[in-house]
């Protein structure tokens, strides 16, 4: 994100005439609110919800200050020197930005648990390419990578659109001016007819996108290219109204200026995560700032020259963007060193140390190498060798890194599918068996999964499980299928029902039952919709269940019973509407005879248990463990419509996680939880014989002959 000066100092670089401009008072004072606002967001984020918007005014701001500087280059020598242009760039970008990553990576190593190495490495290596934009898009929608925690360099997603659109802005404007000089047209009316051609397509992209899929859009460079398509029209706009000598009032410019910045600072307060974004709703922030630029440092009584001039907001622009770079890492690292979330007091300090660090980083690394003559860098081919080197080194080393927690995560997976072929005695959920106690196996020589191994401990066969892009009706089915006295069970669900599909696996395996599970990420086995604001999400599911349901009733002559379970969390309208429209899709199949089993849904946790357990020096059987209350925060819609529906059955298994007041995230030396609310594998493998035998006191499912 280019938040310190581009267009208006060049470096060391001798510029043309046309190439020197004063620096904008108005420029920087957006950098400063910009930066103010991303801050605060992150630092306080019920203060500012919608302080995600200043990454906007960035863009913005980079279209038309970058947009200028080419025009004027046409202008002065009928061409656009690309080699020398990026070269400039990077020497005054990357520098900082690489500091950071190194940084961010030896704080990676030192202070971060080793179940997060192989996403953050992996970023990192996306951060240093400047792609991590396209990598958090495609961890949108990843069933695996969706509920990623935020990673140190995430915030590098917004540099990487625009290090994006400084390679390809270039070009455009060259290509145009190209064309025109051969067709012996204005160069600059061929590069506003292709740069408003750009804008306008990125923008109704943007418009679809955010609809269709608001995860990825937020973060794709061609939803976010109109920001910068915008400055640059603004730029284009404003050279012509020069050339008209167009100059508006003081009052009007100073009307309109000050409405801009009210309106950044309004979206700001109003915006929150519900907002879809960036679609119809990055319009205000986009017109806010173009009406700043517009209306530059008017004078006069009333106007906001003064405020902008003021040498805090000043230094506060110029500063900004190694502010920007240092400040994310902070938050997310430091309750890795303090071992709790900070507080209010922490929160400052820690505020105050960025503003420092932004300030050493802008004297002693940005400025230098923005001068560069000392290590004699104002030389292109010089430059850009040198950032080619540095870019493939950083991402080597974050490759190794990714590379290695990778392995280490596949030898502990290895280990634990030895362990469980032959387990030792109150493995896993033997250890809850009240009919049988014992005591867990020595946690001090025994956590399976491992923490970094956890994340990855899923259910097999995904080919029989729909993602949340996907809405056919997978066909698959386990077991002795053609022993006609075998029941036939039919496992419906979403992710939750997925985690527990090990275990019904293992009965399928062993002869006792014949499976075919039915389960979709994010939909449950109800008339309701989901609780999600992802359209993808709601619209595969409705689609999904439309084919469920049909099926369902075209084979109950053939299903023995059907077992459900579900996140509660996603279960739309309040207790008695999720009751109503769960009953509305069970009644049709139990008026039909086929038994239904209801089970309640798993414990949840608002951390990921497994970063906790990295954490724990001496593991014991309540590490890491919630409250029943914190566990189970939701109402038992499963229960309590089993209870409605004449013939259901509740299989409760809350005491095969749970003791009497808290549920462990390490039961009879097992790691129970793969995240805050999936079970692992290695877990619900254990839970097996335990089900079969619920199942049965049930007399849901008949004798073994």
């Amino acid at each position: 994100m280019t938040l310190q000066p581009v267009a208006e100092r060049e470096g060391t670089d001798r510029p043309t005439p046309a190439q020197r401009r004063p620096l904008r008072l108005e420029i920087q004072a957006l950098r400063a609110l910009a930066v103010a606002v991303v801050v605060l967001f992150h630092f306080w984020p019920g203060r500012m919800p919608g302080g995600y918007v200043g990454v906007d005014v960035f863009f913005v701001i980079s279209g038309f200050l970058i947009t200028g500087h080419l025009l004027r280059e046409v202008d002065a020598s009928g061409r656009i020197a690309l080699a020398r242009f990026w070269a400039r760039r990077a020497r005054r970008l990357l520098p900082a930005a690489y500091l950071v990553i190194v940084v961010t990576t030896i704080a990676t190593v030192a202070l971060v648990p080793a179940t997060l190495w192989q996403q953050w490495f992996r970023e990192i290596a996306g951060a240093t390419l400047y792609v991590e934009n396209w990598v958090l898009s495609a961890d949108a929608v990843d069933y695996l990578a969706a509920d990623n925690s935020p990673s140190a360099v995430q915030h590098y997603w917004s540099l990487s659109a625009e290090e994006q659109f400084y390679l390809v802005w270039p070009v455009l404007v060259l290509l145009a001016a190209l064309v025109a000089h051969r067709v012996k047209r204005s160069p600059r009316g061929a590069v506003a007819v292709a740069l408003g051609a750009a804008t306008l397509a990125s923008f109704g992209y943007s418009l679809w996108l955010t609809v269709e899929n608001p995860a990825s859009a937020y973060f794709v460079t061609t939803t976010r290219a109109w920001q910068f398509g915008a400055g640059a029209l603004l730029a284009l706009w404003l050279a012509r109204q020069r050339r008209g000598r167009l100059v508006p009032s003081a009052p009007l410019r100073s009307a309109v200026s000050w409405a801009g910045l009210l309106t950044i600072v309004a979206c700001a307060f109003v915006y929150d995560a519900g907002t879809p974004f960036p679609g119809t709703a990055a319009i205000p922030p986009v017109l806010a700032t173009l009406a700043v630029i517009w209306a530059g440092s008017p004078q006069g009584p009333g106007a906001p020259s003064p405020l902008m001039a003021w040498r805090p907001v000043q230094y506060a622009g110029e500063i900004s963007y190694s502010l920007y770079l240092w400040h994310w890492p902070a938050i997310v690292i430091l309750p890795f060193a303090l071992g709790h979330e900070p507080g209010l007091l922490e929160r400052v300090a820690l505020l105050v140390a960025v503003v420092l660090a932004a300030a050493a980083s802008k004297r002693f690394v940005e400025d230098p190498a923005r001068t560069a003559r000392r290590w004699k860098l104002h030389h292109t081919g010089r430059v850009l060798a040198l950032t080619a080197a540095s870019g493939v080194v950083l991402a080597l080393v974050a490759a190794t890194g990714w590379a290695y927690a990778g392995h280490r995560a596949q030898e502990q997976a290895g280990l634990a599918e030895r362990i469980v072929a032959d387990p030792p005695p109150c493995f896993g959920a033997a250890a809850m068996d009240r009919s049988n106690p014992c005591d867990n196996p020595d946690l001090d020589d025994l956590l399976i999964p491992s923490p970094e191994a956890a994340r990855d401990d899923m259910s097999p066969h995904p080919e029989c499980f729909t993602d949340f892009t996907e809405d056919d009706l997978k066909d698959c089915t386990f077991g002795p299928v053609d022993d006609a006295g075998v029941p036939h069970v039919v496992l419906i669900g979403d992710s939750h029902a997925r985690a527990m599909l090990p275990a019904y696996l293992d009965l399928a395996e062993q002869g006792k039952i014949v499976l075919s599970p039915k389960l979709k990420t994010s939909c449950a086995w109800t008339t309701g919709t989901i609780n999600r604001d992802d359209p993808i999400r709601s619209e595969t599911c409705e689609t999904w269940k439309s084919q469920l349901q049909p099926w369902l009733v075209e084979h109950a002559d053939q299903i023995d019973l059907i077992v459900t379970t579900g996140y509660q969390k996603i279960l739309s309208g309040d207790a008695q509407q999720q009751v109503d429209h769960m009953r509305a899709a069970w009644q049709p199949l139990a008026d039909l005879g086929v038994p239904i089993v209801a089970v309640p849904d798993n414990p949840i946790h608002g951390y990921n248990p497994s970063d906790c357990l990295a954490q724990v020096d001496d593991l014991q059987a309540g590490s890491c463990s919630v409250t029943r209350e914190e566990a189970f925060p939701f109402p038992d819609t499963f229960t309590n419509t089993a209870e409605a529906v004449e013939g259901a059955k509740v299989m409760d298994l809350t005491d095969y996680y749970c003791r009497e007041k808290a549920c462990p995230s390490v039961i009879g030396g097992v790691n129970v939880y793969r995240d805050g609310s999936h079970m692992t594998s290695t877990y619900t493998k254990t839970l097996a014989p335990y089900i079969y035998r619920e199942l049965r006191a049930l007399d849901a499912l008949p004798a073994p002959s």
